[in-house]
């Protein structure tokens, strides 16, 4: 009921009653616009917030409206002490406020985080204006200034039991992700609104940090007290997936634990290396080849077949050096035209590189360019016949081609 009666303030006629004018709501928001855009991190005082609150309304319905609003909970004391002079915005109070903003557009309660998602909607659709946006923006960036003052105040001033209270109502793992993707669809559709969209990330981020001093007072309480049930598992389970091995460590620096001892006797190690031992690799013979098939041998056939196809290629040599000892092909090549050059070429590398025949082929370094031609480009190719014994022809060859 503490949180309704807070939920329920900025429109509330008196302790026990909803405002009937609608005026009176301006109070309440130009009490929360103060405490979302000024520097509220210690709280503000009374009079800063009749300041911020002459626009909308007279002193003395300020007045009225501050004593209602400390009754209900919407304004509390920064310290619960006597004679506070500092007083901080609830929460809950942002959050009804933005409820009440929407209900008569959408006919439901809304909380921030699906006002980060009908924002980001919007965006994607196209169909957002700039200043839809930038309202959007401002109750984003001071809902979450509220949020983090809250949970900075509770971690200095509130008992464990208030913190136990609390913690339920700051589960959004995701938010820091949606703000991200805000404030890029931000950047993209409406680029004058990127200060804006940078101060909620700004924000955010401060928010996220007041969390995490918010939890880590509870990790420090539940391990003082020994008592793992101040957070739910999956709060554990998110400690344990995004804690470094030292903050987990912590947990347990105070904790005694027996030393350990061995499960095992050196026997039973012993038996279990030679248990899983691998084994010796055996080494067995080949089998004996079976003998051949009857019939002709068919590396004879292969010998025969290469035989063939060196004959064949010493004439096609003689064919083209028509008795001489060296004859100039480029005519012939280009003759040829393509793709005869390229096969009458692949058969003259395969004579030169056959070291029984005594045929050699000597490509020159030049190159012929005709584009009419049957063949647009073209090196001098020259065959010639080798008249000294083969290794001493092969040397001259090389010392030929090397200049």
């Amino acid at each position: 009921m503490l949180r309704v009666s807070a939920l329920v303030a900025p429109i509330a006629a008196n302790a026990g009653a909803v405002v009937d004018e609608a005026e009176l709501l301006e109070v309440a928001r130009a009490v929360y616009a103060a405490f979302g855009d000024q520097d509220a991190i210690g709280g503000l005082t009374r009079a800063q917030l009749a300041d911020a609150c002459a626009d909308v309304c007279s002193e003395s319905a300020f007045q009225s409206r501050f004593e209602l609003f400390c009754k209900l909970g919407m304004l509390r004391p920064h310290f619960e002490k006597a004679h506070q002079q500092r007083y901080v915005f609830n929460p809950t109070s942002a959050a009804g406020l933005l409820v009440f903003e929407r209900l008569s557009e959408r006919g439901g309660v809304d909380e921030l985080v699906t006002l980060l998602d009908r924002t980001r909607a919007a965006l994607a659709s196209g169909r957002a204006t700039v200043n839809e946006i930038r309202n959007a923006l401002l109750q984003a960036r001071r809902m979450m200034t509220i949020s983090a003052d809250e949970l900075l105040r509770m971690v200095v001033a509130s008992p464990l039991s208030e913190l136990i209270a609390e913690r339920k109502h700051h589960r959004h793992a995701a938010l820091m992700d949606d703000v991200f993707t805000l404030n890029e669809q931000v950047k993209d559709a409406f680029p004058a609104l990127d200060p804006e969209a940078y101060r909620l990330v700004v924000e955010t981020q401060r928010y996220v940090g007041a969390r995490e001093q918010f939890v880590g007072r509870l990790l420090d309480e539940g391990a003082a007290a020994r008592d793992f049930s101040l957070l739910d598992p999956e709060e554990y389970l998110e400690a344990a997936r995004v804690a470094s091995l030292d903050e987990l460590a912590e947990v347990f620096a105070s904790t005694v634990f027996d030393p350990p001892a061995p499960w095992l006797d050196p026997a039973v190690v012993a038996e279990g290396v030679a248990g899983f031992r691998p084994r010796a690799a055996i080494r067995r013979r080949p089998p004996r080849p079976a003998d051949p098939p009857p019939g002709p041998d068919p590396m004879l056939r292969v010998e025969e077949r290469a035989e063939a196809a060196r004959n064949r290629r010493a004439r096609a040599a003689e064919l083209h050096l028509q008795g001489r000892a060296e004859v100039d092909l480029t005519s012939s090549l280009r003759a040829a035209g393509w793709p005869g050059l390229a096969t009458i070429l692949v058969e003259l590398l395969a004579i030169h590189a056959d070291p029984d025949l005594p045929y050699r082929v000597r490509m020159s370094d030049e190159l012929l360019v005709e584009p009419d031609g049957p063949v647009t480009h073209l090196t001098p190719v020259t065959a010639y016949r080798l008249t000294e014994p083969l290794e001493q022809a092969v040397e001259l060859a090389e010392e030929a081609d090397h200049g």
